[in-house]
C-alpha cells in the first residue's frame, strides 16, 4: 500500500538530456549549451537516445557522426546556439550513393532530430533543415517520435560564407584564456594562415604531446582552455572541442563546435543500431573556402579508439562505462 501511494501521489521530476545538474557531477548528453570544466565527474548514462533501421548498408563507425546542436557564440566558459539573429542558408553539394534509414528518438522535449551527417532528405511538413545543417522538428519532441531521412556522408557543406556568419565563427571575448590566444596567433604566423595546416598543427600537437582522453576531468577555473591545454591536459570530447576552436578563431580560421553522437551498437536480434546517451559527443567544424565546413574531430587524434571502437574501447577499465559488463 505503502508503494502504491508513493507511485501516485510522487511528483515526476523532469531530468536534463544532457544538462549539468546541481553539484559537481553531470550525465553526458546534449544541451544547447556546453560548458567545459564545470563538471569533475561525469558518470555516463546508458540510457537510449535513439534507434536506427537502415534500408542498406551500415555506414562504419567513422561515418557514424549524429548531428545536434551546433554552437556558435562563446564567452569564456560556455559555448551556445546562436541567437537573436537570422543567417542565410548555404547550398550542400553531396556525391556518392545516399543512406536510407529510419530513426526513431526517444522523447527529450526539445525540437532536435539527430541526423546521420549530412541530412539531405526529410519529411518536409515534419522537419526543417537549419542554416547550421542541424535538422529540427516543428515543435519538441515530447514522445517516442519516427522519421524516415537520407543522408550523404560524402559532401560540401557551403559553397561561400556569408560575412554575417563569418564574423559568428571567429568571434572570441576579448579577454580570458591568453596563452590559448596566443598559441593560435603563433600557428597562423607560422603556417602563412593556412586553414588546413593550422588545423594538422593543433590536431599533432594533440597526438604528440602527453594528453589524456578521460570521463574523470579536473575540474578546471576561469581560464579553461588555457588550463587544459597548458596544464591538465585531461579531458573529454568537449574539452578537446571547445581547445582547437578556440585556437582555430584566434588563428583566423572560422570555426565552431558541433554536439551530437557518435558511434553506435548494433543489435543483432532486433537488427537495428542503438545509440546510448553515453554515446554523446562533441567536435569541431572549420571553413576551408573550396571544401565548405570541413568535420575536424580532435578526439580521435588523441583517443582514435574512440571512433573506431566506441566509448567502452577508448577509456580505462576502472572508468564507469555503461555496457562494459555485457560486452565483457
Amino acid at each position: 500500500p505503502l508503494a502504491l501511494a508513493l507511485f501516485l501521489l510522487f511528483p515526476r521530476l523532469p531530468g536534463p538530456f544532457w544538462g549539468i545538474a546541481a553539484g559537481q557531477s553531470a550525465r553526458t548528453g546534449l544541451n544547447d549549451e556546453m560548458t567545459p570544466g564545470d563538471v569533475s565527474d561525469l558518470s555516463a548514462s546508458g540510457e537510449p537516445a535513439f534507434r536506427v533501421r537502415f534500408s542498406g548498408a551500415i555506414p562504419p563507425p567513422a561515418q557514424r557522426y549524429w548531428r545536434g546542436p551546433v554552437l556558435h557564440e562563446f564567452d569564456g566558459r560556455s559555448w551556445r546556439r546562436a541567437r537573436g539573429q537570422a543567417f542565410p542558408q548555404q547550398e550542400v553539394v553531396v556525391t556518392g550513393e545516399s543512406v536510407e534509414y529510419q530513426v526513431t528518438l526517444e522523447p527529450h522535449d526539445r525540437n532536435w532530430i539527430l541526423a546521420l551527417d549530412l541530412a539531405t532528405q526529410w519529411p518536409e511538413r515534419e522537419a526543417y533543415r537549419a542554416f547550421d545543417f542541424q535538422l529540427l522538428a516543428p515543435g519538441p519532441i515530447t514522445e517516442l517520435a519516427t522519421y524516415r531521412l537520407s543522408a550523404h556522408t560524402r559532401y560540401r557543406a557551403g559553397t561561400s560564407l556569408p560575412e554575417s556568419l563569418r564574423r559568428k565563427a571567429l568571434q572570441l571575448p576579448r579577454e580570458g584564456n591568453p596563452r590559448a590566444m596566443s598559441l593560435g596567433r603563433q600557428l597562423a604566423a607560422r603556417h602563412a594562415q593556412d586553414p588546413q595546416a593550422i588545423a594538422g598543427a593543433m590536431l599533432l600537437m594533440f597526438r604528440q604531446q602527453p594528453y589524456v582522453y578521460t570521463l574523470e576531468p579536473p575540474k578546471l577555473a576561469d581560464n579553461a582552455v588555457d588550463e587544459f591545454l597548458f596544464e591538465t591536459r585531461k579531458g573529454f570530447c568537449e574539452h578537446y572541442a571547445s581547445a582547437f576552436t578556440f585556437v582555430m578563431r584566434a588563428a583566423g580560421v572560422p570555426a565552431r563546435v558541433v554536439t551530437g553522437y557518435q558511434g553506435g551498437e548494433m543489435n543483432p536480434i532486433g537488427g537495428y543500431l542503438l545509440v546510448r546517451q553515453s554515446d554523446a559527443h562533441a567536435w569541431s567544424e572549420i571553413w576551408l573556402g573550396e571544401r565548405g565546413w570541413v568535420r575536424m574531430d580532435p578526439t580521435a587524434a588523441v583517443a582514435p579508439e574512440r571512433i573506431e571502437r566506441g566509448l567502452i574501447g577508448s577509456v580505462g577499465a576502472n572508468e564507469p562505462v555503461p555496457g562494459r559488463l555485457r560486452q565483457q
